[in-house]
Formats: structure tokens, sequence, C-alpha cells
């Protein structure tokens, strides 16, 4: 699989701006003391886990111009089917 400069850097800009989002975030509430607040933030956390963990491949760059995908068994699909006009 290759990237296009450009898609990579969509890529990379992406991965910056969620890691930012997670970072405000947390300044945000880190002195927050409410239990009910705390856990529908851990809640958030988990769910956010969650999607990352199920939807994002991690790759190691090989080269300059070659990246090997790491996929965690999380984001793998058996005998998915493919379909080109998928039902609304």
């Amino acid at each position: 699989m290759t990237f296009g400069r450009w898609k990579l850097i969509d890529v990379l800009s992406n991965i910056l701006a969620a890691r930012q989002k997670i970072n405000e975030e947390f300044q945000k509430n880190k002195n927050e003391s409410a239990p009910e607040k705390i856990s529908e933030l851990l809640k958030i956390g988990q769910d956010v886990e969650l999607l990352l963990r199920t939807t994002v491949i991690q790759g190691v760059h090989t080269d300059s111009h070659r990246i090997v995908l790491q996929p965690r068994e999380e984001v793998l699909l058996d005998n998915m089917p493919y379909c080109d006009n998928p039902k609304k």
C-alpha cells in the first residue's frame, strides 16, 4: 500500500489535531471533582479508545518510500463481504 505525499500529510495533520484536542480536554478537566462528571469523562475516554483501537492502524517507516502496516487484531475483518452498492 502506498500513500501519496499529500495523503500522508493529511493523515499526520489529523493525528496531530487529535493529540492536541486530547491534551486540551485534559487540561480543561484535570481539576474536575464532581463524581458524575468524572464518570462521564471516563466513559467518553473509553469510547474514544475503542474507536481508535478498532479503526486506526499503525505503520512503521522501513525506508523513505515504504511503510509497513501493523494492524491490531481488533481492526482485522475476517471474510468481510464487499458491496459496491451499500443499502441506505
